[in-house]
């Protein structure tokens, strides 16, 4: 959605395995190059967590949110400095804040945990005016995803596959409260937040989900109308 300096502000959200960190790769691919589009990822600082995302282990669970939160605070530092330096832009973001939130409710952390992630997570000052766009999708279709994502060689799927059980990725009742909780959170309030859209993926291919967003980009930013008018402009001037 709109924010300061005319810049637009697009968070991609979704439960581990719909497809997200798929389609925004490809967004990322298509449009890096359009000085138009800036993109952060969901990790911007650290790529590796410190504590598996994930853990059943209530301990590490906390410390792994904690982490999650952490780099989503250094982004929006990140983000908020671009924003003010910059006009017209428009921005993707892999993930949403308040994903904090829902993981953490998810892993059903002691409740002095989870409300001290909640008072971190109020504290901070958020870049406003965010629209959130849900990839939204069945558990069972989300499950089979996660079991066959990735053209990897017979190393990286070993590798992968050891960083799924590490992260509680295969876990069927970890990812039905992940996607109890995106419900909760972001459907519960769907008539009065518009700053939403969701987007149904079941048996959908990426290349039409991606269009699908494409549209709602589009659509609230002007952005390939103004494409249009600056070529008018060009041809015009070379004539």
């Amino acid at each position: 959605m709109r924010a300061g300096n005319n810049n637009f502000i697009f968070s991609i959200a979704g439960a581990h395995g719909v497809g997200k960190t798929t389609i925004f790769s490809i967004l990322e691919d298509k449009y890096s190059k359009d000085n138009t589009f800036k993109f952060y990822h969901e990790r911007y600082i650290v790529k590796n967590p410190t504590y598996p995302l994930g853990s059943i282990k209530k301990e590490i669970a906390f410390r792994g949110e904690i982490f999650f939160l952490q780099q989503l605070i250094k982004r929006n530092t990140r983000l908020k400095s671009y924003l003010k330096k910059n006009n017209n832009k428009v921005v993707i973001l892999d993930r949403t804040p308040i994903c904090v939130l829902i993981y953490s409710k998810a892993l059903e952390m002691v409740p002095k945990d989870y409300k001290l992630i909640y008072d971190l997570y109020k504290s901070i000052d958020w870049v406003k005016k965010e629209h959130i766009i849900y990839l939204h999708a069945d558990v069972n279709v989300i499950m089979k995803r996660i079991i066959s994502r990735g053209r990897l060689s017979f190393k990286e799927q070993n590798k992968a596959e050891i960083q799924r059980k590490k992260w509680h990725e295969r876990d069927y009742d970890y990812l039905l409260k992940v996607s109890k909780y995106y419900n909760e959170f972001l459907l519960a309030n769907e008539k009065k937040n518009k700053n939403l859209s969701i987007i149904d993926t079941n048996y959908v291919s990426p290349k039409d989900v991606v269009k699908n967003i494409e549209n709602i980009i589009f659509t609230i930013s002007n952005y390939s109308l103004k494409k249009k008018l600056e070529k008018f402009k060009d041809i015009k001037n070379f004539l």
